[in-house]
């Protein structure tokens, strides 16, 4: 397994930030960005650039299509919208970058408040919260709905990522809770389940497992999910792309964040099943506590992770 670092933007990689990163045992990274800057060229000079500085450059993502509204509500621009992905996938693989992060509509009711976590600002969720909002659309998405729309994304870009060789990682529904008029259909185990046999058990359409995202569904007894389990069955099988590490202090219909050895989960567990199905990818921080990008609490968690790796991994 390596240590990762994700949202870096490309005004981001110059020396003074990837002196930091070297310091605190980066070793592979995610670049994001628009798609209306994604040329080849400067998809090029990313790879370049990060490579360059002695990095491995794991991903690159469209910041505006990950998640794009025209293929996830199915809207009238979706097959424009999934040609410029398609391009990008292309391009992709012909630079040898060989994975990309896709999510099924997210964003809605993120946060609910803010709480603390040993004395820092953090992230909190009340399910009631997300629940009372308004629907954010005049039609409302149903399951059904989302599942058919994923199914028209799917038969049209799994080919083109499989010829360009790019894996896609999809992210779970942040918080994985059906509001505001849409199914967050990736809100369980079951769901990457499904997805796994509309797909045909093709891993080139894998999974950004998000721990703290999985640590927050209810799971099928409002327990929580067995992410232990779930790791046992996506991981032999090449599904499982990328780790985001994170704690929370429970699942739904409540949780905050969390550092990573402060929540409800068994991160060591955790990590000691990755290398035990042979996972070697990329594990990230995620949603860091406090004052995030380059503060004492983001320097802890990627010493946390480090040492997991080597302890565990």
């Amino acid at each position: 397994m390596k240590l990762g670092i994700s949202h870096q933007r490309p005004e981001d990689l110059n020396e003074d930030h990837f002196a930091y990163l070297r310091t605190m045992g980066v070793e592979t990274m995610e670049v994001r960005l628009m798609s209306e800057d994604a040329t080849f060229d400067t998809l090029r000079d990313i790879r370049d650039t990060v490579t360059g500085a002695g990095f491995e450059l794991h991903e690159i993502m469209l910041n505006d299509l990950y998640s794009s509204k025209d293929f996830t509500l199915g809207l009238p621009g979706r097959n424009a919208t999934i040609d410029r992905f398609n391009e990008f996938l292309t391009d992709l693989g012909r630079l040898n970058i060989r994975y990309t992060t896709y999510a099924w509509h997210t964003g809605g009711a993120y946060m609910s408040g803010r709480t603390t976590t040993r004395g820092v600002s953090t992230r909190e969720l009340h399910a009631s919260e997300a629940l009372a909002l308004p629907d954010a659309y005049d039609t409302q998405y149903d399951d059904d709905t989302m599942w058919a729309n994923f199914d028209y994304f799917m038969e049209r870009v799994l080919p083109v990522a499989r010829e360009a060789g790019v894996k896609l990682q999809l992210h779970p529904n942040d918080p994985p809770l059906t509001h505001q008029g849409v199914a967050r259909i990736f809100r369980s185990t079951d769901a990457y389940r499904d997805s796994i046999e509309r797909t045909g058990g093709d891993n080139h359409a894998g999974i950004l497992f998000c721990v703290g995202t999985w640590s927050e569904m209810p799971g099928p007894t409002g327990e929580g999910e067995d992410i232990v389990a779930a790791i046992r069955e996506f991981g032999p099988t090449g599904h499982i792309h990328q780790i985001h590490l994170r704690n929370t202090s429970g699942p739904l219909p409540y949780f905050h964040e969390t550092f990573p050895d402060n929540g409800y989960l068994d991160l060591p567990e955790i990590v000691r099943t990755l290398a035990e199905v042979g996972f070697d990818g990329i594990v990230v921080p995620d949603h860091v506590p406090g004052r995030g990008r380059g503060s004492v609490e983001e320097a802890f968690i990627f010493g946390y992770i480090r040492a997991l790796i080597q302890a565990c991994g």
